[in-house]
């Protein structure tokens, strides 16, 4: 009789902070593969950057590591571990062990035509002394060289511990100097977060005069900013199925894997900090703004506008026009259409619900303007996105 040979369970360490969003959407792609593939036992401690180096790995008996590796300390514990090893961080502390990181000339490229899309002609980028945020920095400044355009450019301390209100105070007076209307690369979405608040602090109009985009597109930052933050979508579940794919083909004996592997971003998540057509008229500005302010509870006329931009009816309906390229009932509708897609897609309210929540006296006129506008109704609309993402 045939004894069933039982599969070896590799032991591996991952070494990666849980604190950010990035850093657990790739932990989310290494369980992925080890669900599809092997089984493996899977240490994994609780980490934040720059915490204290896991000394314990030197008397582990362990099969390979995933680690972010960031200083020095660290680079030089897992080389005396002489495990296999992937590295997911940018800073690449250890020529020549594979690493999967993401593609920053793709997501720079993406930033910049997302803000292009929004009719922007200034730009400017935030970021810190990260190596991925440097190459974030040096690819958009080459995007827009190659486009003759000129990129401003504000960077953190290389310290992590800096002191949040200067930092602010130097920020605002950046911001204060920038050409207006222009957009903001971020180089992620804390920062993108602290560009919109002093932006808001000075007085500038988010977005119809400093437009936003960072990446990682953390929903708790990127959805609790005012207003919500877009960004780009890294493919962080790519990226650690990826890594754990490399890790075993090394402790399954392979010599020859991919030493660089750069993960293209999904796409941009598209939010409020962008969600307006770059306007020099400074009087159209504000009226997009007061639009966007109070257009999903649909509790405005065109005279509450007229009330806050120094022009005619008939002036302003033509100039309105003429700059955004519809009327600024067309352009409320559009504002509602896109609050009832957010609410649909990203929540359980009900059809009643929605209704009320934007200011719709009656379900089936929200019903009517939602599938005239869109070419479906909300219910299918609901069924459609859930099937394609879940």
């Amino acid at each position: 009789m045939n004894k069933k040979i039982s599969k070896r369970r590799f032991k591996v360490a991952l070494l990666m902070e849980t604190s950010n969003a990035y850093s657990r959407g790739v932990i989310k792609g290494i369980y992925g593969y080890i669900m599809e593939h092997d089984q493996w036992d899977v240490y994994l401690g609780e980490y934040s950057r720059g915490e204290p180096n896991p000394d314990w790995l030197l008397s582990w008996d362990g099969d390979g590591i995933i680690a972010r590796i960031e200083n020095e300390t660290i680079a030089e514990l897992i080389k005396r571990c002489q495990l296999p090893t992937i590295d997911v961080s940018s800073a690449n502390l250890i020529p020549g062990i594979p690493w999967v990181e993401t593609d920053d000339r793709k997501i720079a490229q993406l930033a910049f035509e997302h803000l292009k899309d929004c009719g922007l002609k200034h730009f400017a980028f935030a970021g810190s002394q990260f190596n991925w945020s440097k190459w974030r920095a040096d690819h958009f400044k080459e995007v827009l060289e190659g486009q003759g355009v000129r990129c401003d450019y504000y960077s953190l301390p290389m310290h992590l511990d800096y002191h949040v209100v200067d930092e602010q105070k130097k920020i605002e007076s950046w911001l204060a100097t920038l050409p207006k209307p222009i957009g903001i690369f971020a180089a992620y979405d804390q920062l993108g977060r602290l560009i919109i608040d002093c932006s808001q602090k000075m007085g500038f109009m988010v977005p119809e005069e400093i437009a936003v985009i960072g990446v990682d597109n953390d929903p708790l930052i990127c959805e609790l900013c005012s207003p919500p933050l877009t960004s780009v979508i890294p493919d962080t579940f790519k990226t650690g199925y990826l890594a754990a794919e490399l890790l075993a083909a090394l402790m399954q004996g392979k010599t020859e894997v991919n030493i660089t592997n750069l993960m293209a971003p999904i796409g941009v998540k598209k939010r409020r900090s962008t969600d307006s057509l770059a306007i020099e008229d400074p009087h159209i500005s504000k009226a997009l703004h007061y639009i966007y302010e109070n257009a999903s509870i649909g509790s405005f006329s065109i005279n509450d506008i007229l009330a806050i931009v120094p022009m005619t009816r008939r002036v302003f309906e033509k100039r309105f026009l003429e700059m955004v390229g519809h009327t600024p009932y067309k352009e409320a509708q559009r504002i509602r259409v896109a609050r009832i897609q957010e609410l649909l897609t990203e929540s359980d309210l009900g059809l009643l619900e929605i209704a009320e929540k934007m200011g719709f006296e009656h379900v089936s006129y929200m019903s009517f303007l939602f599938k005239r506008e869109t070419g479906i109704s909300p219910i299918a609309y609901r069924h459609k996105m859930r099937k394609e993402f879940g």
